[in-house]
């Protein structure tokens, strides 16, 4: 049993905190998932990279730690963690849990 009942209130809590980010950060974000990067993307190439950086500043201000978004990480997966909010929500709960 888990001896923190809370647990899934917090995982919840915090991507409620990562979504709100991504859209708030995301030029032109509509919708639940909107696209971030690819077909039907408000971003270039230098959009995307503007936007990570200023969503990993936000990320860090948020959960006090250096979080980094663009890694090699990210650019060797068969499918990209910054196609749309949702892919990216799971990507940044991945690096948070490590």
């Amino acid at each position: 049993m888990d001896p923190n009942p809370n647990k899934p209130n917090e995982k919840r809590e915090r991507a409620a905190v990562i979504r709100r980010l991504i859209h708030e950060t995301l030029p032109g974000a509509a919708g639940a998932n909107p696209a971030i990067f690819g077909p039907g993307s408000p971003l270039d190439s230098l959009g995307l990279v503007n936007f990570l950086a200023d969503l990993e500043y936000r990320l860090g201000e948020e959960f006090g730690r250096e979080i980094v978004l663009a890694s090699e990480r990210a650019m060797s997966r068969s499918r990209s963690p910054f196609r749309d909010a949702d892919a990216l929500s799971a990507y940044i709960e991945e690096i948070l849990n490590t």
